[in-house]
């Protein structure tokens, strides 16, 4: 295991003390990281301020300057670490870190075990889903599915939930779109990795793990998405509405094209069962998504020009 050479970076924004606390449980692995990138996309200095307190060994900081979204700072991390001749990277969030400090190395022995067999795999993860080409949506795995075997492929593997990417599809160009800015960058990556010959597996016995832990055990469980009528997620919705559309238009899944066009028409009105405030608030958001998908206006807000 240690013949890989194996970087992290971890994106962040104003959470200087959620940073140091998923800094910590990184370097607490029984596999740990070689070296972290921080990306930071904070507009304040607080981040660099508290990490030039700690003196951190092994650590690169790099101040974006504004707020380039999950897909901008994902994409600089996987540059800079893919440069220095890494072989893997750990895909961070500075609120999501590892669940315990088993998770690196157990996933690298399935990594190992894949390769061994000759599996060509782009992305390792601990989570992940089946795109329907119908449906247009990243369906969970049930767990009756995750059974079947000790990994399996599939079509998207989320960046939250111990997204290990293989630095060969960064030579092959596969790079996260900043242009998305917030919401299924890891989904258009994926689909990238998967067109230029590359597998997406996960380890289905460390996402069983977490559902017996959280008494989901039922054979037909799988996780769904319940957004629509949810205030809180509301502003979400612009960047998921305009992001998919342009994600299915680049990888010429027409109907599922057509079919979320046409939610997104009826949300524009189907909001109103949950409020006049919400309804409008919806209305406006799907209207704005509908027309920057259209003008191709994928401005980044707060980017200088």
């Amino acid at each position: 295991m240690k013949e890989l050479r194996f970087a992290a970076f971890v994106m962040t924004y104003e959470r200087p003390e959620i940073l140091l606390k998923t800094i910590y449980k990184l370097r607490e692995q029984t596999f740990p990281p070689e070296f972290i990138v921080v990306v930071d996309n904070s507009i304040s200095r607080k981040i660099e301020i508290l990490l030039n307190k700690n003196h951190f060994s092994n650590l690169e900081y790099i101040r974006v300057g504004y707020n380039s979204g999950p897909a901008g700072a994902s994409k600089i991390g996987l540059k800079k670490l893919t440069e220095l001749g890494y072989d893997w990277i750990y895909w961070g969030d500075d609120d999501n870190p590892p669940r315990d400090n088993t998770v690196f190395e157990h996933l690298f022995e399935g990594i190992k075990e894949l390769q061994n067999k000759g599996v060509k795999i782009g992305i390792f993860g601990g989570k992940g889903g089946q795109f329907n080409k119908f449906s247009g949506r990243i369906q969970s795995l049930s767990n009756k599915e995750l059974k079947q075997s000790k990994y399996l492929a599939v079509d998207s593997v989320p960046g939250g939930h111990t997204m290990l990417v293989n630095s060969e599809v960064i030579k092959a160009g596969a790079l996260p779109d900043e242009n998305l800015f917030f919401g299924f960058e890891e989904f258009d990556f994926c689909l990238q990795v998967i067109n230029r010959g590359f597998k997406n597996y996960v380890d289905t016995q460390s996402w069983l793990k977490v559902r017996r832990n959280a008494n989901l055990v039922q054979d037909n469980y799988r996780w769904t998405s319940k957004s629509f009528g949810n205030a809180e997620i509301l502003k979400r919705e612009f960047y998921s509405t305009r992001n998919l559309l342009s994600i299915f238009l680049k990888n010429r899944f027409l109907f599922p094209l057509l079919i979320l066009m046409l939610k997104s028409l009826a949300k524009m009105f189907l909001g109103y069962r949950y409020g006049t405030d919400y309804g409008n608030k919806m209305f406006r958001i799907q209207f704005l998504a509908l027309r920057a998908f259209f003008l191709k206006d994928f401005r980044i807000p707060g980017k200088p020009k």
